[in-house]
């Protein structure tokens, strides 16, 4: 028999339950979407991609902000709401894998590669802070003659502009120390 003004250990067990998970639900919200992306190998080159992906992070701090483009629709206003004064931004990240291949006959322990981000128009997006419209990943691993391994990558986006990701190969090192690099060439005139 219960006693009157006792919950069950069921009932409270899912009530604590509740609880947690509206207060991890409320610390952070994250909205993502896919970005297209492709892949361009050089004629020689000693690693090829074969498969790459790519997915726009947008994340909150408080569940009541939404604005990826596409996703949500949502009006812009000139007026300050005391509601929402001293919310943070949302932070943007790129987050993707390439699926490479080693084509060579020697093992490599080593490789670079280049990301560029693409608008709609297929332009660059360059962050103010950085010089160039790409950024290069490096990543130590060993990749056997004729193996394939799953690199992923990640990169604080400054915009919700992009729209497509191009992904190059442009250096490797292979496990005796010699270094191949892809030829000098404009990268944007690329793709």
């Amino acid at each position: 028999m219960r006693r009157p003004g006792r919950m069950p250990q069921q009932a409270m067990l899912a009530s604590a339950l509740l609880m947690l998970s509206l207060a991890v639900s409320v610390s952070v919200w994250a909205l993502q979407r896919s970005i297209r992306s492709r892949a361009h190998n050089y004629p020689e080159t000693p690693v090829a991609i074969k498969r790459s992906s790519a997915t726009l992070i947008e994340t909150f701090p408080t569940p009541t902000q939404l604005s990826i483009p596409g996703v949500t629709k949502t009006k812009l206003s000139r007026v300050r709401y005391a509601n929402r004064a001293g919310q943070l931004p949302s932070t943007l990240v790129l987050e993707g894998q390439v699926t490479c291949r080693n084509q060579g006959k020697k093992p490599i322990e080593a490789i670079g590669l280049t990301i560029v981000l693409l608008d709609a128009f297929y332009q660059p997006v360059q962050p103010a802070s950085h010089p160039e419209p790409y950024f290069s990943h490096q990543v130590m691993l060993s990749i056997a003659a004729g193996s394939e391994t799953t690199i992923p990558w990640s990169y604080d986006a400054v915009s919700a502009d992009v729209q497509e990701v191009a992904v190059i190969v442009t250096r490797v090192r292979f496990a005796d120390g010699t270094v191949w690099a892809a030829p000098p060439e404009e990268l944007i005139d690329i793709f």
